[in-house]
């Protein structure tokens, strides 16, 4: 496993609507190449103390993980990759730092990242699906596990929202981001606060036209269970547990999410009987 972490620091006239476009483009490059096994980025938590620190302060990270240098090498040679660079580098201003490393021993291989990634066919057309991605609070009607969604923030590019969802007969809630790509029909989602046992969870929801009354839905994962405390997780499960846990409620709920997704679309498609 090889990583590829990232240090940027924006100049003063680069707004948080471009900085947080320009991560997001970069997010759908990367998971585009199908060359990495694992990405996240997060903004830098300014501290009083940053103000005063000599060097370079970033304003985010990004960490770009794959299976191994050869892989690396074939991402960072890619069209896609130089492409994005030069059109980000003719629009803002910004300074990049780098380094390529094992995953760092704070992340014990014994902790893995996983991707899952399961898709369904829809009978339906794709504006149909693609509505019914966007009515996150709709969740809590048609995803069994899900008791509630609140929107805390929203624009036409965005969510935010807490959910509260059932998880192996306990509630548990967390807050997710969402980022819409309106154009690919693309929602990249990555919890900014986590359930008990999750140390990362995020992927895309992916909706493709397969013609004009049928559209493939895909659902990515990209997790980790959280570090243990005392060799337990949440207090109560071994590493081993609360992975097999996490990558089990993973399996259940893709495969109930995109059912109930299906369903819901199918009924309500116009050829089908629907009054969309």
């Amino acid at each position: 496993m090889i990583c590829h972490t990232l240090i940027y620091k924006f100049a003063e006239s680069v707004s948080a609507e471009d900085r947080d476009q320009f991560l997001k483009e970069l997010s759908e490059t990367v998971r585009s190449t199908g060359l990495s096994v694992g990405f996240d980025y997060q903004i830098h938590e300014w501290l009083p103390v940053d103000e005063k620190a000599i060097g370079m302060t970033g304003s985010a990270i990004a960490q770009i993980v794959c299976e191994d240098s050869e892989t690396m090498r074939k991402f960072s040679e890619l069209t896609s990759t130089h492409e994005f660079i030069a059109s980000w580098r003719s629009r803002i201003s910004y300074e990049a730092a780098y380094a390529n490393h094992p995953p760092l021993t704070g992340v014990p291989a014994d902790n893995p990242l996983h991707h899952a990634e399961h898709t369904v066919t829809v009978h339906a057309p794709v504006a149909v699906v693609w509505d019914i991605l966007l009515d996150v609070e709709g969740y809590a009607r048609i995803f069994p596990p899900t008791q509630d969604v609140k929107l805390l923030e929203e624009s036409p590019t965005h969510q935010i929202a807490r959910l509260v969802v059932d998880v192996n007969g306990e509630t548990n809630s967390w807050i997710s981001r969402r980022d819409i790509d309106a154009d690919n029909r693309v929602i990249t989602y990555r919890q900014l606060e986590h359930a008990p046992i999750v140390g990362h969870m995020g992927g895309q929801w992916r909706a493709l036209p397969l013609g004009d009354d049928t559209t493939q839905l895909v659902l990515t994962h990209e997790f980790r269970a959280r570090e243990a405390v005392d060799g337990k997780v949440a207090g109560k499960l071994t590493p081993q547990e609360a992975d097999a846990a996490l990558r089990a409620v993973v399996e259940r709920n893709s495969v109930a999410d995109l059912g109930a997704v299906k369903t819901t679309a199918e009924a309500t498609a116009p050829g089908n009987g629907g009054t969309r």
